[in-house]
């Protein structure tokens, strides 16, 4: 192969090699001065993620904010009963917001929680303490009960914390409850050929529950006459113990079918107190409703009976009234 020599360049040709030159070395030290301007104009405005600082201490925030370029701004204290004093209790943006590079963050430190006294309970019902223990920012605890002859049923005994003592709000106060004196016993009585109605007025100022009823089809008797009852008259039994019945039933009596009723009751003057009715029918005894209930509050219940019926109105567990049931 014959070897391929290529002539000097010309002295024109030097001249226009080294403009060529200046022209490039030119042109590439203004684009890399561009691309280095727009990359510290990006930075500079690109935004910015706030991070969560709750539950931080002022320092660590400030720590954090410094290295992404954020500032921080303490602008008050506020008692949190979810956050330790000391710590950020709120942050202004929220976290995971965007900010521009530079932005102050506005936080909240926490004081702890507030503390509270703990007033006295003691010989006040349960429905008065839990009023004047939520008064005081303070949450009912455990409920224990003890029989308690002297104290009426449902009055408070003790109480822990004891009154007077400085706690932190919303603590839980543990209670000791009366549960009244020992349960009487009755003795069963014979209650065999006798109307339902007036076994169940025997029963139940005594807290007994006609737990169930059967029905037992006889022409030859008065509708709801009982033939059978469980347990057995002499039996001894207590308060809120339950009772069972056989009663008769004519093969044509419309009123044992199903109907449905409304029971209506006022609510008194006075304190909130507990509400308690009870509904007897063919089926048996049964409540229908339980509840801490207003003063004057107006009730309105629905509820299906059967054969002869009638609504017992109790309040804080003591007799009141009762609705015959048409």
């Amino acid at each position: 192969m014959i070897p391929f020599f290529q002539n000097p360049p010309t002295l024109r040709e030097k001249q226009l090699l080294r403009k060529a030159g200046t022209i490039l070395g030119t042109f590439t030290f203004i684009t890399g001065i561009t691309g280095l301007g727009a990359m510290i104009f990006t930075q500079r405005h690109q935004p910015l993620i706030v991070p969560k600082l709750i539950g931080m201490d002022e320092k660590q925030a400030e720590k954090i904010l410094s290295s992404r370029n954020l500032n921080l701004k303490v602008t008050r204290s506020i008692y949190d009963e979810h956050i330790p004093a000391g710590l950020i209790s709120e942050q202004i943006p929220k976290a995971n917001n965007y900010v521009k590079r530079g932005q102050m963050i506005e936080v909240v430190l926490s004081k702890g929680n507030p503390k509270v006294k703990v007033p006295l309970v003691a010989h006040l019902s349960l429905p008065q303490a839990q009023m004047a223990l939520a008064g005081a920012h303070l949450r009912i605890g455990k409920e224990s009960y003890i029989v308690s002859p002297q104290d009426p049923r449902d009055t408070v005994i003790g109480q822990v914390p004891a009154s007077d003592e400085l706690v932190d709000s919303f603590t839980d106060v543990n209670l000791l409850v009366s549960a009244g004196p020992n349960e009487t016993a009755f003795v069963m009585p014979e209650l065999k050929n006798q109307p339902l109605e007036k076994a169940f007025k025997t029963l139940r100022p005594a807290g007994i529950t006609i737990e169930k009823i059967k029905m037992e089809v006889r022409d030859d008797l008065d509708s709801e006459t009982l033939l059978a009852q469980m347990p057995p008259a002499g039996t001894r039994i207590q308060k809120k113990d339950s009772v069972s019945f056989v009663v008769s039933a004519k093969s044509s009596d419309a009123n044992l079918k199903a109907r449905y009723t409304k029971i209506l009751f006022d609510m008194p003057e006075g304190g909130p107190k507990r509400l308690q009715i009870d509904i007897f029918d063919s089926s048996g005894t049964r409540t229908i409703y339980n509840k801490m209930e207003s003063p004057k509050e107006h009730i309105e219940l629905g509820v299906s009976v059967t054969g002869k019926a009638s609504a017992q109105v109790y309040l804080n567990q003591e007799f009141v009234k009762e609705i015959p049931i048409e």
